[in-house]
């Protein structure tokens, strides 16, 4: 947890000059949550899974949008205690930290990146709602970056940019971590125009601590069109050398083309299409809201980075800050906007939505398509998002095993979610997600299904009540993996300031 420290120490000292010159705010936070879970399994002939689970929860919020420093970390400490298995209470930590520091006004920024959260550690062990009975299957992962960025202009007309970016990643579970090394360096057209031009060279190594370390050089050069305001068509091409795929170092032909269209505000749709060593590559992203909804679609094939964070799972939080980009583009007002949404709606941020994260120890490939949206009416708000994913291993040269390493997984699933005001004060939510694992080969394949009732209680401005049920059904092809579970859970949340 030193990095994790060491980001809010640094949100902390960059407090006076965020106040003195636009604002910060320092939220302390305090959650307490019991839930008592039932659960049994199929031909177990009774309860096989019961217990009470108490949570302690302190936190803080210290978000900045003025002065030198900008963005927002926001740490959780929990304390769980389990009644029945004592030996499994434990201590979890939660962090989500995004900063840039400008050092040097218009030349030197400093960004830094935390993120700790919990997942399951394989696709194939034990699957739970909110992993509160599954801890022999649940990892703490975290994930820390540290990135200079130098920028200035030569004469007037040709902008450079360059970036160093260390990156650490790891799990309590041996065996998943990861470093790694990024350095860039891009020469583009300064001065606005209807073409454009660009050169970048980068260079990424990764380091895996159960498999290899690999490295990969990249060349690009690309052209861009302007012919007006709504539209930028772009063309680029270049050379990669890599070992990912193959024992030696290799040198691969690269191109791709894009666009970029923005008829109004609230409407944008790009597309990036690549050939690169491992195949194609893509990024498609649609978004468009109206007043009172918004719409977001994305489909996507890349490599992965090799933080050591694996297939992440999608959370609430990280669903609605994307789906509100083109609301509010300023990363600091859109997290204030995010968790005032999900708090309405009585939707937990950390409520996975978006399928089933795992674990893995070699460099892999996710194509991943997400269709989502909101709807907010008076008193009443509806969001849905279905999705579908494909996860393979493109490092076929590395021993390490995990769950890419016998094949591709496929995952696919839904998320529904209404919420109704019942008083100024009191809401009613129902929320149901599907998730499907589909491996290749014949491994087993799974179904999760989750159902969830939530009555919230604003008590006062800074502390809120709920009181849910859960009912949950796993079926797994694996032999006495099958349960049914009832959850019954209440939480006190408080807000100091």
């Amino acid at each position: 947890m030193c990095g994790a420290a060491a980001l809010a120490c640094a949100g902390l000292a960059a407090a006076p000059d965020a106040q003195a010159r636009g604002g910060v705010e320092i939220e302390p936070l305090l959650g307490v949550g019991v839930s008592s879970v039932a659960r049994e399994r199929s031909g177990a002939g009774g309860d096989d899974g019961s217990d009470v689970v108490v949570r302690v929860t302190p936190g803080v919020r210290i978000a900045s949008r003025g002065g030198r420093v900008e963005g927002s970390v926001d740490y959780r400490l929990s304390a769980v205690a389990y009644l029945r298995d004592e030996e499994d209470s434990n201590l979890q930590h939660r962090l989500g930290a995004r900063l840039r520091a400008e050092l040097v006004e218009n030349h030197l920024d400093l960004n830094l990146a935390g993120n700790v959260s919990r997942q399951p550690t394989s696709i194939f062990g034990n699957q739970s709602a909110d992993g509160t009975l599954t801890e022999d299957n649940q990892s703490e992962v975290r994930n820390f970056s540290v990135q200079p960025v130098l920028r200035g202009v030569l004469g007037g007309v040709v902008a450079v940019q360059a970036s160093a970016t260390a990156r650490h990643g790891n799990a309590d579970t041996r065996g998943f971590g990861t470093d790694g090394q990024d350095v860039q360096l891009t020469l583009s057209s300064a001065l606005p125009a209807k073409v454009g031009w660009s050169l970048s060279g980068t260079r990424q190594i990764a380091d895996f601590e159960a498999g290899r370390e690999t490295t990969t050089d990249r060349v690009l050069a690309a052209v861009s069109f302007r012919p007006d305001v709504d539209w930028v068509f772009s063309l680029r091409g270049g050379q990669e050398r890599t070992d990912i795929a193959s024992v030696q170092s290799r040198t691969y032909d690269n191109w791709g083309i894009g666009v970029a269209w923005t008829p109004t505000p609230r409407t944008r749709l790009t597309a990036d299409a690549d050939r690169r060593f491992f195949g194609d590559a893509y990024a498609v992203t649609a978004q468009h809201r109206h007043r009172r909804a918004a719409w977001a679609y994305s489909a996507s094939r890349a490599l992965g980075e090799g933080t050591g964070e694996g297939i992440v799972a999608v959370n609430a939080y990280d669903l609605f800050f994307d789906l509100f980009a083109s609301q509010e583009p300023d990363p600091v007002a859109r997290d204030a906007l995010v968790r005032s949404f999900l708090d309405r709606n009585g939707i937990p941020p950390e409520a996975i939505i978006g399928g089933l994260g795992f674990l893995t120890r070699a460099a892999s490939v996710r194509e991943r398509h997400q269709l989502s949206v909101a709807l907010s009416g008076r008193r009443t708000s509806f969001t849905a998002s279905v999705y579908a994913s494909r996860s393979e291993r493109v490092d076929t040269i590395s021993g390490a095993i995990d769950d890419l390493s016998e094949g591709a997984v496929r995952q696919q699933g839904l998320s529904l979610a209404v919420s109704h005001r019942l008083t100024p004060r009191d809401s009613l939510s129902l929320r149901a997600t599907a998730a499907q694992t589909r491996p290749s080969g014949d491994r087993a394949a799974s179904d999760l299904y989750s159902l969830w009732l939530t009555w919230s209680k604003r008590v006062s401005d800074r502390t809120g009540f709920s009181l849910g049920l859960r009912h949950s059904t796993y079926d797994s092809e694996e032999p006495g993996r099958d349960y049914n579970e009832i959850a019954l859970t209440t939480a006190l949340n408080l807000r100091f300031f």
